[in-house]
């Protein structure tokens, strides 16, 4: 799963992944290095970029997902992500997955190891190897209240693991290259299945961090930073 990642923002960078052509003044521009879904009180806002009359446009929507049909309302079970192989059978998804389809920026997420039953997780930072911001495959929702504003959220669509990541979690973020970026975005769904399966072992790297993180308000270059762990076991690095 992804319950947390984190967008470190350059606007160059930012712009010639993503293409973007409105929305531009919604480009982030301060590193949030502890992103969690929106809980209790406290509601969460992340840019996705979507399709707009043909055009790349960035959008703040909230996270987790809103059914269309919930009226604007949460609903009572986890929708932070969506698992790739039940997109078209649940009725949370099915609609976002046929229409409206989006890219979630990132620099990197966060994933917790157990490496047995009497000890702590140990969390991970994951990012690219050269440490380029990246797209997770996601999905959007416009949900409608009785009454004021729609809501507009969204999905982390998830998938299996490589073979790095196997051994932190069994599923993992969807992670589209460059070249399936469009085709998730506006292709036919036989398109954007095409794009489902586990990112390149090479192009992802793997590093154990401090359980700093695991408060999702501390947010700060911390919750990045590599630690050493000694285990009886390999780590998967």
């Amino acid at each position: 799963m992804c319950g947390r990642y984190n967008l470190i923002p350059d606007a160059d960078a930012f712009m010639d992944a993503f293409e973007i052509t409105r929305g531009i003044e919604r480009l982030p521009d301060t590193p949030a290095y502890n992103i969690s879904p929106s809980s209790g009180g406290r509601t969460t806002l992340v840019p996705i970029v979507r399709m707009h009359d043909n055009q790349r446009e960035l959008a703040l929507v909230r996270w987790p997902l809103i059914p269309f049909w919930a009226k604007g309302r949460p609903v009572s079970y986890h929708t932070a992500n969506a698992k790739a192989e039940t997109l078209a059978e649940k009725p949370a998804y099915r609609r976002a997955w046929r229409r409206s389809r989006c890219l979630i920026p990132a620099s990197g997420y966060y994933e917790w190891r157990r490496w047995s039953e009497h000890e702590l997780k140990q969390p991970y930072h994951i990012c690219m190897t050269d440490r380029s911001v990246f797209a997770f495959a996601g999905l959007w929702e416009t949900s409608e209240p009785g009454a004021g504003d729609a809501v507009e959220s969204c999905t982390i669509v998830t998938t299996t693991p490589n073979s790095r990541l196997k051994d932190i979690h069994p599923r993992m973020p969807l992670i589209l290259p460059r070249d399936g970026h469009q085709d998730w975005l506006d292709g036919s769904m036989e398109a954007a299945a095409r794009c489902i399966k586990p990112f390149p072992d090479a192009a992802i790297q793997a590093y154990p961090i401090s359980t700093y993180v695991n408060n999702p308000n501390h947010d700060s270059p911390q919750c990045i930073e590599p630690i050493d762990v000694l285990h009886s076991k390999p780590r998967n690095a």
